[in-house]
């Protein structure tokens, strides 16, 4: 009777398997069989229900890296408020309270990395700061999700996306590469979505998947380049005869969107306003390319280097030793030939995509005009496609594994929060409430002595200043990355202010602003000295300070030379007058000079003290009766760029006397200089003006000049390159200096 019976052959036995649903045709070992055999011809490979419990452990480790993004105000992550200063200005844009209308321009085009942009513009009243904590929580929520799609499709457990949990906290979110970061659960999607269309063909999952690269284009466009590669190498890899390259419409279709862009910022090199492209000067792109040395010793650095006090390390290795396990485990599952899932060739694509996507890390330019930090954006990418690597089902006692996953991403999530919280006690702290009286609508410029911080890397207090000055007073800010070709936001004609820099308080576009604050360990003496800088607050490393400009405006600066060069000043402090100069020669050209100031011994009436606003405690300017600072301000800052191998040539006016002119000769360049001195009062006497030698070379014509009769000369400025283009004296009434 047996042998009577029909015998199903083996395709019909694996057929009838209720446990089918598990395994894709490809891993069946079953070479004689095909997708087309086994399913309908439009029907991917059915994907595996999720596990029981991974939606609940995966929603608690979610919420757990959700806590830093909501707890604490102020992240430590330095590009984030760059991009919350931009997103302020879309959401107020014709708010009268702001500035914003008569400095920015919106973006008018098809432009990339705007999706943070209108995202802020879309809800009313949400605010730019709330805005950025949903799109980080978009960031936070969606990375996994995606890995675990990406993990589904590709025939891996959905586990092992667990390990991106802690991996969410890495050098890309301290860099604060907001619009780079938002795109990354997007291009995992893209790519689970990539093949699931190659294997099914389905037109539906082709124009969702030509949307999804669009999408990825307004998060960003390094991210929609990378994507689209990869999307085409998916398509090709996954396909089955002419519909390898038939399903590459939904490339062509996102293509132009991407296109238009890269004609008008490569090709056409379309300018910004300020005449800035992607091109340098001699029509090429800048590439620029690390040695391989160089891109090995920096691997970690652009991964998962973020906290100075190491735990960020701690991390790593705990999570490399919990993936190492997870491979160790499968291989044997596979040696023993009791693994649930066999996988064929073409379920090694995720391989091959981590592999050529570090072999571009050592490929790609690291830096390229404006847009700095490309191939650097790949690392994160390699090591996060690297934790769908193990092949292993999480069954029997292998379900144990999930337990050190889970627990590194809520202890890390944990230790972030206490890290992020520490960064705003230490560096943050009352900055918000110093700056909240400042007026609406001015002029305010950051300068950042020291650009670490005690708690994280790669200066995550570079834009929260002119951040938060932006939310309180919409005014101008000496910094913006509307002044990036890339950036949509872009300052209007003229628009874009002049960042003060090094010794800003020689800088003549000082008095473009109204407010100066000042990050530095030590208190900025010179800057206290200047007559123009009133301290209004101080707390921590932060030093903010009112200009005066008054004084200099009623100032009569004279000045010979040429055109060229930076302008800089250096002004004695209220009291002084510049009684000599230390002139730096070399080769016949003034190369720099350095004023020396003396005191007018109470020839003229002090200067009133400085009023504080209200609320606010004073920090006291330096006292006349000490004599280290009166030490001090006998000497200005050098002006011009310093060379090691000139020679230092100290002028001085007789005793009593003062500056009250200048002579030598000058042309193109500042060639020799010479100091006129008198006593103070001066009343014009020729017979008691002295002159000092004149030092430097016989080139250019005679000059001399004098201030005006009553006045003396307070401060020394010029113009300098790489030698001295200009060169002059500032004069004031004595009388009331």
């Amino acid at each position: 009777m047996t042998a009577l019976l029909p015998v199903k052959p083996a395709s019909a036995r694996i057929l009838a398997s209720p446990r089918l649903h598990q395994y894709p045709p490809r891993a069946l070992n079953l070479p004689h069989l095909r997708d087309r055999d086994l399913m309908p011809h439009d029907a991917p490979p059915p994907l595996p229900p999720l596990p029981k419990w991974l939606p609940w452990l995966f929603a608690i480790g979610i919420a757990a890296n959700l806590l830093p993004i909501w707890t604490v105000k102020w992240l430590p992550m330095g590009d984030l408020f760059g991009h919350v200063q931009l997103m302020d200005i879309v959401l107020r844009y014709a708010d009268p309270a702001t500035s914003y209308r008569d400095i920015y321009l919106l973006p008018r085009s098809l432009d990339p990395n705007t999706l943070s942009l209108w995202f802020a513009h879309a809800v009313p009243g949400m605010g730019a700061l709330t805005a950025a904590r949903i799109l980080l929580s978009a960031y936070v929520i969606g990375l996994p999700i995606s890995l675990i799609l990406l993990a589904r499709v590709w025939r891996r457990s959905p586990w092992l996306a667990l390990l991106s949990l802690p991996l969410t906290w890495n050098a890309l979110v301290n860099i604060g590469f907001l619009n780079y970061i938002i795109a990354l659960p997007v291009l995992f999607g893209v790519l689970a979505l990539a093949r699931r269309y190659a294997e099914s063909g389905r037109w539906q999952r082709g124009v969702a998947l030509a949307l999804l690269l669009v999408l990825l284009f307004f998060c960003h466009v390094i991210a929609f380049l990378i994507g689209m590669g990869m999307t085409v190498f998916v398509l090709v890899w996954h396909g089955e005869g002419r519909e390898r390259l038939t399903r590459l419409w939904v490339v062509l279709a996102a293509a132009p969107i991407g296109g238009q862009w890269i004609w008008r910022k490569f090709v056409a090199l379309e300018a910004t306003v300020e005449g800035r492209t992607f091109g340098t000067r001699s029509g090429n792109l800048g590439l620029w390319f690390l040695k391989p040395r160089e891109l090995v010793g920096q691997l970690y650095e652009w991964s998962l280097q973020y906290f100075r006090d190491g735990v960020d390390r701690k991390m790593a290795w705990t999570a490399l030793v919990i993936w190492l396990a997870l491979m160790l485990v499968g291989l044997v599952a596979r040696l023993r030939g009791t693994a649930e899932v066999q996988l064929r060739w073409r379920d090694r694509s995720l391989e091959l995509m981590t592999v050529l996507c570090a072999i571009a890390y050592f490929f790609l330019p690291s830096h390229m005009n404006e847009m700095s930090i490309i191939t650097e954006r790949v690392v994160m990418q390699v090591i996060l496609m690297l934790t769908l690597w193990p092949q292993l089902e999480f069954t029997a006692w292998r379900r144990w594994l999930i337990v050190p996953m889970l627990a590194l991403a809520i202890v890390y999530a944990w230790t972030v929060r206490l890290e992020f919280r520490r960064f705003e006690q230490l560096e943050i702290a009352s900055l918000p409430d110093g700056l909240r009286d400042l007026p609406t609508k001015s002029r305010f410029c950051y300068v950042l002595v020291e650009r670490d911080n005690e708690t994280t890397f790669m200066g995550a207090v570079w834009h929260v200043p002119r951040a938060i000055f932006a939310l309180q007073h919409g005014g101008l800010v000496d910094d913006s990355f509307a002044v990036r070709p890339y950036t949509p936001v872009q300052y209007k004609p003229g628009a874009m202010p002049t960042p003060l820099i090094g010794n800003f308080w020689t800088n003549p576009h000082l008095f473009d602003y109204d407010n100066v604050l000042v990050r530095a360990a030590t208190a900025p003496v010179y800057a206290d000295m200047s007559p123009y800088l009133k301290r209004i607050w101080h707390q921590g490393h932060f030093w903010l300070y009112r200009v005066v400009p008054g004084d200099r405006a009623h100032m009569h600066v004279s000045s010979v030379g040429g055109g060229g060069g930076t302008g800089e000043f250096s002004d004695c402090a209220r009291g002084f007058a510049m009684n000599g100069l230390i002139v730096q020669q070399k080769e016949g050209v003034v190369r720099t000079f350095t004023p020396l100031c003396g005191d007018m011994k109470g020839r003229s009436a002090p200067p009133p003290p400085p009023t504080a606003p209200l609320g606010r405690p004073h920090a006291p300017q330096f006292a006349a009766t000490d004599a280290a600072q009166d030490e001090a301000k006998k000497t200005g800052r050098r002006l011009g760029l310093h060379a090691s191998d000139a020679e230092d040539v100290r002028l001085t006016c007789p005793a009593d006397t003062f500056v009250v002119g200048m002579t030598g000769r000058a042309a193109l360049f500042v060639d020799a200089i010479g100091l006129l001195c008198a006593p103070i009062p001066w009343p014009g006497d020729a017979k008691r003006l002295a002159t000092t030698r004149v030092v430097g070379g016989p080139g250019g014509e005679p000059y001399s000049f004098q201030c005006p009769l009553g006045e003396v000369a307070v401060g020394a400025q010029g113009a300098f390159g790489e030698v001295a283009d200009q060169a002059g004296v500032a004069c004031v009434d004595w009388s009331t200096w």
